[in-house]
């Protein structure tokens, strides 16, 4: 295993696959969010790792032709002497971000008036490919720095206690470098997690997964530049409502694809 820097059933089938790819569910806010979560991994164990967001995939089976993915870079501490400090996402283009990464699970809180009086694990419903829905716990992986998100929570783990012992409501304000988050520590006990605890894959086989091989084999026959970020105005006329159409994305990704 890699050193890095430090219906319930249904879980270990969300992480492991979605048709036939691995997949890593993750949480994150929006601007003016509030979710409610339950940390799952210590402060003590919250590791520091250079990932590449939002890398584009060719897809198509999606409507724009693409999906982005997260991908462990491989000039991580934890991957050099694996990779010998080569990395294929990086060589694209593709800038890689420092940021800490831990598994937590989404909480709905039970309401009096505007008391929290407890919580119940939040579920969401899926569909699976022979049409049959299910409902599992909302778990995921939440990526950010540490300067408006993780510091807050390691100054309350050092002088308040362990924050995998108690429920965060955290709200998010902002949508871009002005962005803040706001942290409330409830007071009202955790529900029973051991069940979805006993499920869920670990951070470190997680981030493995994002570092693998299979992973980065998407990225074969992509051509260096075409990783630009997403916001990035493309050299393709746009469909007349200013963006790509579905077609349009999928020829340009799938030439880059084929060399063509």
């Amino acid at each position: 295993m890699a050193d890095f820097r430090k219906g319930v059933s249904y879980i270990k089938e969300t992480a492991e696959s979605k048709g036939k790819r691995k997949y890593t569910p993750n949480i994150y806010w929006k601007d003016g969010d509030i979710r409610t979560v339950a940390f799952v991994t210590p402060i003590a164990d919250t590791p520091k790792v250079r990932l590449h967001q939002m890398v584009r995939i060719p897809d198509e089976s999606r409507d724009t032709g693409i999906r982005y993915e997260t991908l462990l870079c491989h000039k991580d501490p934890s991957m050099v002497e694996e990779s010998g400090g080569q990395c294929s996402a990086c060589d694209l283009g593709h800038d890689a971000k420092e940021v800490f990464v831990s598994l937590a699970i989404e909480l709905e809180p039970i309401k009096d008036g505007t008391d929290t009086t407890g919580f119940n694990i939040l579920t969401v419903e899926k569909t699976r490919e022979d049409g049959t829905k299910v409902e599992y716990p909302q778990w995921g992986l939440i990526m950010q720095g540490a300067k408006n998100f993780f510091a807050y929570l390691a100054a309350s783990n050092e002088r308040k206690g362990d924050i995998t012992k108690t429920a965060w409501e955290i709200q998010r304000e902002g949508a871009s470098k002005d962005t803040k988050y706001h942290f409330f520590k409830e007071s009202a006990p955790l529900p029973d997690l051991s069940d979805v605890l006993e499920e869920m894959p670990s951070l470190e086989d997680l981030l493995e997964q994002m570092g693998s091989e299979e992973k980065f084999a998407e990225l074969e026959g992509l051509e260096p530049g075409s990783q630009e970020p997403p916001w990035a105005r493309s050299n393709s006329t746009p469909a007349p409502n200013g963006r790509q159409s579905r077609e349009e994305a999928f020829a340009r990704i799938r030439s880059q694809v084929s060399g063509d």
